[in-house]
């Protein structure tokens, strides 16, 4: 055995595998390059860590070289990168663009097996080959995945002082056996020797309270330390607790200077949030053009990590509200839809709504249903409540009760908007028997759990008597709730009462102002009325052009009675709108 040994080498054997050929290699593990100085905007793979024996090495390239081209294909991201060496073959010579502290460069590498190289120099005590092993097994990228043998690799590599192992390993632990107190002490080691996903794990572990005593402050200054470090979901999580005030004081400017590094990192959920920040103006000026490009950066994703399907659903909300993007449902419909492929509850839902109105795609209520089944499975409670609208039949009673039963879970829960939901259903005898008493006891369980829709349909309720003892006094405080909320169907609501001096003294000035803070927040309702008041000089002073634009704005929110007064010529005649809903619930 040992003359077989000896002879080897003369052979020229040695560190020959009779296994098929491992993946290409450069030899260099990859960075983003916003981590290296590179100026802002710079696409493009840094080296770091060279092999001295691998290809990039040899052929003159050096830790903080930018790779933005290979065989004139650009490179965007260490993403692409990657992609482009598993289609390349040991031994094939590729052409680099590289750019080094402003010089632009061109370089030949002969790439080299991934195995060839790490296996001897991992048997040969070097950890990183040992962790670079590991992460080939645990992708299986190029290689047959194999989580054991990359556990085994990561172990060494751990124990060899190589923080990415003990990283990895980590989330090994966490996922396979639970060890969450094992997964604990390695993610410190990692952090301590400089992983800055070893960090951003540790953090999650005292965030989430998993295995260890919940500490928001600490997760905090950990998620922070992997962010420095280059850690995208890091740079995330820095930006929720900023956003949030959790663990720290909240700050929307710094939460989304944490998010935009965090999306040029390479997290989705970044771009996401980056673009929602630009999109409502928080801690910037706001920008829809600027939130679309995001979002649509979002949803895209890459070939290494998947889009953020809120982002999908997001920019279909400006498509079908043309903010930021010409308005177009059809292209709203295809990012819901993404949004729904991934995930995305409210991605369904609202697809489910274009589907059903057939509002810029073809109308189909058979899909529509499906996908506010699905929306439903997935805790939608609006959708929930269409099911069982929609539904008819024996198979159809059976989803309706299925949807109901939902909603009674989440009710139970403590999801206010559910027994907002599943109180219509039995006030509107949809899916269930008619039971005004139970749709009043759920109305008030949401009321008070925060819903205002809640607190405005049952305020209708005890205006009319309906389940309830009959008192306006209650009905205007439940109303008031609504509106201080800022549901501007509460308002409207209280409007009306003063306006007849239903439960309170008549008060045509308080009428006045509340009539117009719910037209400003958008029931059209309101503005008939208030329109209605302006016309006929009802305790304002009488101004048929401010009438006609308050009938304008009623009519374009879809009030007939509005358009009709449009068309007639200006009277003094006073209109009965004024008076509060005598029937079912406020949608």
């Amino acid at each position: 055995m040992g003359s077989i040994l000896c002879l080897l080498p003369a052979l020229g054997c040695a560190g020959k595998r009779s296994e098929p050929a491992g993946p290409a290699t450069l030899g260099a593990g990859l960075q983003a390059p916003d981590l290296f100085g590179h100026e802002g905007g710079a696409r493009g793979a840094v080296l770091q860590d060279l092999d001295e024996a691998g290809p990039a090495a040899h052929a003159g390239l050096r830790s903080g070289d930018l790779v933005q081209a290979i065989d004139g294909t650009l490179v965007d991201d260490p993403c692409a990168l990657e992609r482009a060496l598993l289609k390349r073959h040991p031994g094939q010579e590729v052409r680099l663009a590289v750019r080094r502290r402003g010089e632009r460069l061109e370089k030949t590498v002969a790439l080299a097996d991934a195995l060839d190289l790490y296996e001897p120099a991992c048997e040969g005590g070097q950890a990183a080959a040992c962790h670079r092993l590991g992460v080939l097994y645990a992708a299986g990228a190029g290689v047959p995945a194999d989580p054991e043998r990359a556990a085994g690799l990561n172990q060494k590599a751990c124990d060899g002082g190589n923080a990415g192992g003990c990283a990895d390993l980590g989330i090994f632990r966490l996922q396979a056996d639970g060890g969450e107190a094992r997964a604990r002490d390695l993610f410190r080691k990692a952090c301590d020797g400089g992983s800055a996903a070893g960090c951003a794990h540790l953090a999650f572990l005292y965030a989430t309270g998993k295995g260890i005593p919940q500490d928001d402050a600490l997760a905090f200054d950990l998620y922070q330390k992997a962010c420095e470090g280059g850690d995208g979901p890091g740079c995330y999580n820095v930006g929720l607790h900023l956003e949030t005030g959790r663990g720290t004081l909240r700050n929307p400017s710094r939460a989304l200077i944490a998010y935009t590094k965090a999306c040029d990192l390479g997290s989705f959920l970044g771009c996401t949030n980056q673009a929602f920040f630009y999109e409502r103006g928080l801690g910037t000026p706001a920008s829809p053009v600027r939130a679309a490009t995001l979002y649509r950066r979002a949803c895209a994703g890459s070939p290494c990590e998947p889009g953020d399907p809120q982002g999908c659903f997001n920019l279909g909300v400006l498509y079908r509200d043309g903010q930021g993007v010409a308005l177009d449902k059809a292209e709203a419909a295809r990012y819901f839809e993404r949004g729904c492929d991934g995930g995305s509850t409210l991605g369904c839902a609202n697809l489910a709504d274009l589907l059903f109105a057939g509002d810029g795609v073809a109308k189909d209520e058979k899909r529509a249903t499906e996908l506010f089944r699905r929306a439903c499975d997935g805790g939608h409670t609006v959708s929930c409540r269409n099911v069982a609208v929609l539904e008819t039949g024996e198979a159809g009673a059976k989803e309706t009760a299925r949807a109901a039963a939902r909603l009674e879970t989440s009710c139970r829960g403590g999801e206010s908007a559910a027994c907002h939901e599943l109180g219509v259903l039995y006030d509107e005898g949809r899916g269930v028997a008619a039971d005004p008493a139970m749709a009043a006891g759920l109305y008030e369980k949401a009321c008070k759990g925060g819903e205002p829709q809640g607190c405005v349909n049952l305020g209708v309720l005890a205006a009319t008597g309906t389940g309830v003892p009959q008192d306006d006094v209650r009905a205007l405080d439940l109303y008031q709730r609504a509106c201080d909320a800022g549901l501007p169907r509460g308002c409207y609501n209280v409007a009306a009462r003063y306006a007849g001096g239903l439960g309170v003294a008549k008060d045509p000035y308080r009428a006045r102002d509340l009539y117009g803070k719910a037209c400003d927040g958008g029931d059209a309702l309101a503005c008939l009325s208030l329109g209605a008041m302006y016309e006929a000089g009802d305790g304002v002073l009488q101004d048929s052009y401010r009438a006609r634009q308050l009938f304008r704005r009623a009519c374009d929110g879809g009030k007939e009675e509005a358009c009709e007064r449009l068309a007639a010529p200006p009277a003094g005649s006073t209109s009965d709108s004024n008076s509060p809903p005598q029937g079912g619930s406020s949608r």
